[in-house]
């Protein structure tokens, strides 16, 4: 490990919640609408349940192994070259994932705040506040974490106030019309935005205690997942399955029909702070976390020179592998939920079997 500091168990749990929500808090509703239609909440509320799960499996693993990072349990459970290949493949998914949030941040503030700001720009700017902060190490992020999460409760709560005048219970009904089935494809897609949240334990090791640190791992889980859940549940309600299947950016357009009175209205300024915070934690994460691993797989003594030119590998990714809004939905929609499940959901698996194989008989 790099940082000497620790981070506190409540530290830790804001920054899961916070990096669970991350971008998804834009576009699950949408995501959720367009597969299980009216009940995209239960698709969801299903998620909670398998957070707590996901949680265990990545708990058990890391605590196993105290206080290796990810890349340490992949040399340590598969064996050093087996191992160094699997840690290589999980920094490529980790810079995929980055790669990807750069172009949603750039595509969003292009189409919906900013229509004449190159989204190269976009894109560099934020790359630059990312590697800023990432520089001053985890527990930097964790403290930042427990900075902005009050700003972040009270703004969401605000937004859901406002719009709850809104609610029609009947866009929800009828419940189960179509079966199980459109609930269950639903719920995959946003069981794979959850199975990003391995990437976290690349910081697991920095939490001071880890046994409260598993439990910190599954109330962030959980707790990130309800957030998530109810701003589904609220988009459905509001505009309806159909409309939030259509809309890019349900929960932006969401925050634009706030009407209270005749004074406060269109209050979707709060909705996109709300998506700023949590998607630049988001980020941070697995930005620190790539140049984490990328420091150990080829041995250097700090991760902080490995930054600089990862950023610009970073961007470049951003505007070359995701070259169109079109390509994004595609991929987004048709490998995004496999590609996450091989990493977030099989790979740990598969270590955690070749964990328990690796004891001796006696201690089975």
């Amino acid at each position: 490990m790099f940082d000497n500091d620790k981070i506190d168990t409540h530290q830790f749990t804001l920054l899961v919640i916070l990096f669970v929500v991350g971008d998804a808090l834009l576009y699950v509703p949408s995501w959720l609408a367009s597969s299980a239609k009216q009940d995209a909440w239960l698709a969801a509320a299903f998620g909670c349940v398998e957070g707590l799960a996901i949680a265990w499996l990545y708990t058990t693993l890391a605590k196993r192994h105290f206080p290796a990072t990810l890349i340490d349990l992949c040399r340590s459970v598969l064996g050093r070259w087996a191992g160094t290949i699997a840690a290589c493949f999980f920094v490529s998914f980790i810079l995929v994932d980055i790669s990807i949030m750069l172009y949603e941040i750039g595509d969003f503030i292009t189409t919906q705040m900013m229509p004449e700001t190159p989204i190269e720009v976009v894109i560099l700017l934020f790359t630059g506040v990312i590697v800023l902060g990432v520089r001053q190490g985890a527990v930097t992020l964790a403290r930042s974490s427990e900075l902005v999460f009050p700003s972040f409760v009270l703004l969401y709560l605000m937004l859901v106030l406002f719009i709850s005048p809104q609610i029609r219970p009947e866009n929800a009904q009828p419940v189960l019309s179509e079966g199980m089935k459109p609930i269950i494809q639903g719920n995959l897609r946003f069981f794979g935005n959850l199975e990003e949240s391995v990437i976290l334990l690349m910081l697991f090791p920095f939490v001071r205690n880890p046994g409260k640190g598993a439990k910190a791992y599954a109330t962030g889980l959980a707790v990130g997942t309800i957030i998530l859940t109810v701003f589904s549940t609220v988009s459905i309600m509001v505009m309806g399955s159909d409309m939030t299947a259509l809309l890019a950016y349900p929960s932006y357009v969401l925050a634009q029909k706030v009407a209270v009175g005749k004074f406060l209205e269109r209050i979707e300024a709060i909705m996109a702070f709300l998506w700023f915070i949590t998607v630049f934690v988001k980020i941070s994460v697995c930005y620190y976390a790539a140049s984490h691993g990328i420091a150990q797989i080829v041995k250097l003594p700090r991760y902080r020179p490995v930054t600089l030119p990862l950023a610009m590998i970073c961007y470049a990714l951003a505007l070359v592998f995701v070259p169109n809004r079109p390509y994004f939905d595609h991929f987004a929609t048709k490998f995004w939920t496999p590609y996450t499940l091989t990493f977030g959901l099989f790979l740990p698996l598969l270590m955690l079997g070749a964990a328990w194989l690796h004891r001796s008989p006696g201690k089975r």
